[in-house]
């Protein structure tokens, strides 16, 4: 029997040495990203241990065929789940194939098995992201581990144990921006800005966190900053050029609105916007370009286009065409409120029939009630319309 068992033992011992070298070969492939032939060593192995396993699983994601990689991975874990780093990976490949639920359950293990890992939770909170039925906000309250079933408390969590983690931190303040929390965005961009003080989608939250609460300087600075390190898209011009806008830097809008005709010189909003900002500035046959440029671009209705040509032709005192175009403007909307007004205002300098001003003055007061603009225009009106009915009644007296 001792004997027996002597053999038994140098038979396996045998098999390992035996194995060995075909390991070192295949590991050696591996390391050099020579993968394919890498499986084809690994797979020569008898009796594959959790290891082997994990290196095919690793050598199909290398070469990127995910699908057999996680085959290979579900293999190695089956036979020792007690693999944080196998199922990390494992359940990262599984967020990349969009198997949200799959992924939500090897986080949930591991920040439950690792509950002061942050990157657990930050992981979970990616899958919980397209899983959970939907979120409550905890922002500055403590997270129990067993208490999480939404993405914003995984993030949160993931953030109360590192406090520089920026991944989590970017989704923590993601989620608050969606939900119109804009101090919590800013204390959380703040936070992670410390750390980290060029983390370009941190500065692009922050960005839009000002740039919603209508704080348009320091949104115009964090834009700006954005340029600078080499963020020129579409989404930054645009909303570097209305901050630009709201806060009255014609010249600024301009120039940012006009990088972003550069992505599509056809775009109606884009022209539009250029067209009014050119009246601002005193451009007026850029404007009247604009404008004819939009007219060309834009579907139905045109009454905004032609109201805003209108206003180029007015600035430059040419009141037959500005009519023109506001009367064109309320056709296309009978209740284009600033058209009407301004159908009023352009009559009033270039008409000499009063009482056909005074007509136009009381056909727009007459349409005020349909429409929701500010009162103040209409008391403008109201006594323009009592001078007007003044200057008639003296003007018949001096006849008489």
């Amino acid at each position: 029997m001792k004997k027996l068992f002597i053999v038994l033992v140098i038979g396996m011992i045998s098999k390992v040495g035996a194995q060995a070298p075909a390991l070192a070969v295949a590991d050696s492939l591996y390391a050099t990203g020579e993968y394919t032939k890498a499986i084809a060593q690994y797979e020569k192995i008898q009796e594959p241990t959790a290891r082997i396993w994990l290196q095919i699983a690793r050598a199909y994601k290398g070469k990127g065929a995910k699908t057999a990689a996680l085959n290979f991975y579900k293999k190695s874990l089956e036979l020792n789940d007690k693999q944080p780093i196998a199922a990390t990976e494992y359940g990262r490949l599984l967020l990349t194939k969009s198997k949200f639920k799959e992924a939500d359950s090897v986080f949930s293990i591991l920040s439950t098995r690792y509950p002061t890992n942050a990157e657990y939770h930050y992981q979970w909170g990616r899958a919980l992201k397209k899983t959970a039925v939907k979120d409550t906000l905890v922002l500055g309250k403590k997270v129990d581990n067993e208490k999480i079933d939404t993405s914003e408390k995984a993030f949160a969590k993931a953030v109360q144990l590192d406090s520089t983690h920026q991944k989590a931190m970017f989704e923590l303040a993601k989620y608050h921006l969606g939900h119109k929390n804009y101090p919590e965005v800013e204390a959380i961009c703040k936070k992670a800005l410390e750390s980290e003080p060029e983390n370009i989608e941190i500065i692009g939250v922050l960005a839009q966190n000002y740039y919603y609460k209508g704080w348009w300087i320091e949104a115009i600075d964090l834009f700006n900053q954005l340029l600078d390190m080499g963020v020129d898209t579409l989404f930054v011009r645009n909303k570097l050029g209305r901050a630009y806008y709201e806060k009255r830097m014609y010249p600024e809008a301009i120039e940012a609105y006009e990088e972003v005709l550069a992505y599509d010189d056809e775009d109606w909003g884009t022209l539009i916007t250029l067209a009014r900002l050119y009246n601002f500035n005193r451009e007026y046959n850029k404007a009247i370009n604009h404008g004819i440029k939009a007219l060309k671009s834009k579907d139905l209705p045109l009454d905004d286009v032609y109201y805003t040509m209108g206003r180029s032709f007015e600035f430059k005192k040419n009141f037959p065409e500005a009519m023109k175009h506001y009367q064109r403007a309320v056709k296309e909307d009978p209740y284009n409120f600033d058209a009407l007004y301004a159908i009023a205002v352009a009559a009033d300098n270039y008409y000499e029939d009063k009482e056909e001003v005074l007509a136009l003055y009381e056909k727009f007061v007459s349409n005020f009630e349909n429409v929701k603009r500010p009162p103040y225009i209409k008391r403008i009106a109201d006594d323009r319309i009592v001078i007007l009915k003044r200057e008639i009644f003296e003007a018949q007296e001096k006849k008489e």
